[in-house]
């Protein structure tokens, strides 16, 4: 229970720090991280990538999609409220493939296909928070890490700002980590 509260308590701390970047200062961040991102070997050789629709606050990766889409396969998540889960589905146009879903993120339509997560070649998360060991704080509902979990041996990397990055995170035994965290 009181790692639960500890949780809770560095969330929102976490959230109120990204809430206080100022846009512009957010949207220079996001586009150091980005450059990062395109340098990146597993990024580089993946075919099929999972990446995820950003919403402000979050680390802006959507400018990301027009690259990836010229020589890869590209997956964003859609969200079962019911089920507190999330399938991966293929976009192949931003403009035609998207609607909005859950929590009015954007997502992929349901006619687009859907592959397991096990089958991508890379998973990119957003998080509150990260640690150097590649833990990761979400938003508490458990739906990235029931994701991951069914994708043991595909790299995941994680995007945050500085701000988000903090010596250590309290982990729960369901928190799947990532493999690399990448900052502005």
């Amino acid at each position: 229970m009181r790692k639960l509260f500890i949780k809770r308590k560095l969330r929102r701390e976490l959230l109120n720090k990204r809430a206080a970047i100022p846009f512009s200062s957010r949207v220079k961040k996001s586009r150091r991280i980005a450059a990062k991102l395109l340098k990146e070997p597993l990024l580089n050789k993946a075919r099929r990538v999972a990446l995820y629709r950003d919403v402000p606050p979050e680390v802006r990766v959507s400018a990301l999609f027009g690259t990836i889409l010229k020589s890869k396969e590209l997956f964003l998540p859609c969200t079962n409220t019911v089920k507190k889960t999330l399938s991966l589905r293929r976009v192949r146009s931003v403009k035609k493939d998207l609607c909005r879903g859950a929590y009015s993120i954007p997502e992929p339509r349901k006619r687009c296909p859907e592959l397991p997560a096990s089958q991508m070649d890379l998973i990119i998360i957003p998080g509150v928070g990260f640690d150097r060991k590649g833990n990761r704080l979400g938003r508490g509902g458990g739906y990235y890490d029931r994701l991951l979990r069914k994708a043991p041996k595909v790299p995941k990397i994680g995007v945050c700002f500085k701000e988000q990055f903090v010596k250590k995170i309290p982990v729960s035994r369901h928190d799947i980590p990532v493999d690399r965290v990448i900052t502005d």
